[in-house]
């Protein structure tokens, strides 16, 4: 995993503990419907205060489950987003403002529907409690798509960046060396970073997270990977004022794909590593993980 650097004055500048800290969690989702209903199950049960929801076009039955569970109070806003252009740095930004301005949030954990935020003690506010910085990184583990069965069945987990000699085939999406996600105070917020890996505050107390992990399935199935690549393409590219590295996989995928070069069925399978899973594994860029298994099997 990438290091974190944390400054001295991060340690020297620590802020109080908040004893029983209101956490909110943002979510930003489109046609989601094979897993956000998981995941906002999943995430209820993690003592937070509820989440805010930002629907972006959903047209397959996401928005269906969204309106139920805002009913049941777990989603305690939910926000329509009917443009074709995607904008999520200004989207999620105003999901924080809301959080922090409505509901009182003291921290903001920033989520897309296909990231886990998980904790042995099964309590984010608990650990959040313990904190003392402004953001607090968090490893973000890449998950492989489950051979058969659905994706909460999947144990192979990316935990280090295939190396360069290894000659890997297609477009690395999954096997890049793990990174960080950042939970964060709405205290000396200022504004969040494209993809949520980061945020300015007005001060950078900042702190590695020892007892929070995210496992982040971003490819579920082929079908999957096809759509959300062609859909999240061709939405970045309707945002003129989106900067060209900000989604570079969705990019590279829809314009390859609109201009007839790469065959998307073939690309999945050279994404995910199908035929080198042995030789990943081998290489320790893969192992078994059934920690997300194991808690998507509890009641």
């Amino acid at each position: 995993m990438k290091k974190i650097f944390i400054p001295f004055y991060s340690f020297l500048n620590r802020k109080p503990r908040i004893k029983r800290p209101t956490v909110i969690m943002t979510l930003l989702v489109r046609d989601e419907a094979d897993i956000i209903e998981r995941h906002l199950r999943y995430h209820a049960n993690r003592d937070i205060d509820g989440l805010i929801v930002t629907d972006h076009q959903s047209g397959d039955g996401t928005r269906d489950i969204l309106e139920q569970y805002k009913k049941e109070g777990v989603i305690l806003a939910l926000i329509d987003e009917p443009g074709v252009a995607f904008d999520q740095v200004a989207w999620v930004h105003r999901m924080i403002e809301l959080a922090r301005d409505r509901y009182h949030a003291d921290y903001c954990i920033n989520s897309d529907a296909d990231e886990f935020w998980y904790t042995a003690s099964g309590s984010l506010r608990n650990e959040l409690a313990r904190s003392r910085a402004g953001k607090i990184h968090c490893p973000s583990y890449m998950m492989l798509p489950a051979a058969n069965g659905e994706f909460w069945t999947a144990t192979d987990c990316v935990r280090q960046a295939v190396p360069k000699k290894f000659g890997f085939k297609g477009y690395n999406v999954l096997f890049t060396k793990p990174t960080s996600k950042v939970i964060h105070r709405t205290q000396g917020y200022r504004i969040i970073t494209p993809g949520n890996h980061g945020v300015e505050m007005s001060d950078e107390t900042r702190e590695r997270s020892k007892t929070i992990r995210l496992y982040h399935y971003s490819i579920r199935s082929k079908e999957q990977f096809i759509r959300k690549m062609l859909q999240s393409g061709a939405a970045l590219e309707a945002n003129k004022g989106s900067p060209e590295k900000e989604g570079s996989h969705w990019r590279y995928f829809y314009r390859g794909h609109k201009a007839g070069a790469i065959d998307l069925d073939q690309e999945f399978h050279q994404v995910i590593g199908t035929d080198q899973i042995t030789e990943l594994r081998r290489a320790g860029c893969v192992i078994t993980d059934t920690t997300m298994k194991q808690a998507f099997s509890e009641k």
